[in-house]
């Protein structure tokens, strides 16, 4: 038995270290959104790595993969689930019309 074990050898969630507990997700800004459409219009879709290397360098590359992941359902079903506007509103094509 270990020092995580409770009665009957059960794991005792409440005893984990705090590095494991779960901790809930930061919200991407807008700006972080932009490069990643900047990054992901350079590498493409499943370049996650360089993504996050050299464009999204705030988030981890398994965090820029299921913001892609989120991204690519928002825009396949048109945002037409949703009753608020979201970040993955903003496409490619929204971000070189801003500039002008």
């Amino acid at each position: 038995m270990n020092q995580l074990d409770g009665p009957g050898g059960k794991r005792n969630s409440s005893a984990l270290s705090p590095k494991l507990e779960l901790k809930k997700g930061v919200p991407w800004t807008e700006e972080e959104h932009r490069q990643f459409l900047l990054g992901l219009k350079k590498y493409g879709k499943g370049d996650w790595r360089n993504i996050s290397r050299n464009f999204v360098r705030t988030r981890t590359p398994t965090q820029v993969a299921s913001h892609a992941q989120k991204y690519f359902i928002r825009q396949l079903s048109g945002g037409k689930d949703e009753k608020r506007s979201s970040i993955h509103d903003r496409t490619a094509v929204n971000l070189t019309r801003s500039k002008l």
